[in-house]
């Protein structure tokens, strides 16, 4: 009884017509294809590819008063804090802190140079992250890269974007 089941079965008809098997095209188009899991840097490239909105201020990175107690002018990611460094608030800033990641963000009509480029700052510290909403974002920059303009003003918003994601070599 196996046997006649072996010899007669549709696998057997299929793969025994003449040694050639003409795939069938319905067949195909009804086999799902599993994507290619993205890495951590595509989903955040991804989510982060338009501008987004976010409210922001500067900060002392040596103030107590600004910043943790004892502070020694290192963010949350181990780097000196510097022309060019921003805190960032969001629920990702985690997850770059963790996969040591060099993200650098641009700043729409921020026309500040810093090592980076014109407008372009690296996320190199982290903010209090309780009570963050998944889609809100928050920026500290570094206290001499704001003129008084902004100083001034106290907090603003701004628009931004995830320009480049590297990973850190430390």
């Amino acid at each position: 009884m196996l046997l006649f089941v072996f010899i007669f079965s549709p696998v057997m008809i299929i793969a025994g017509s003449r040694g050639k098997t003409e795939t069938d095209k319905s067949l195909l188009a009804s086999m799902s294809v599993k994507a290619v899991p993205k890495s951590v840097e595509a989903i955040i490239l991804q989510a982060f590819s338009g501008w987004q909105e976010a409210e922001a201020t500067y900060y002392d990175p040596l103030d107590p008063k600004q910043t943790r107690e004892n502070p020694d002018g290192r963010g949350a990611f181990g780097r000196m804090i510097k022309s060019g460094s921003i805190a960032f608030g969001s629920v990702f800033t985690e997850i770059f802190r963790l996969e040591k990641m060099l993200v650098y963000v641009q700043i729409k009509d921020l026309n500040i140079m810093t090592p980076y480029g014109l407008g372009i700052f690296r996320i190199d510290d982290a903010m209090g992250s309780k009570n963050i909403a998944k889609d809100q974002y928050n920026i500290d920059f570094f206290h001499r890269d704001l003129g008084r303009a902004h100083k001034t003003q106290g907090r603003f918003s701004v628009m931004f974007k995830v320009l480049k994601i590297e990973k850190a070599s430390q």
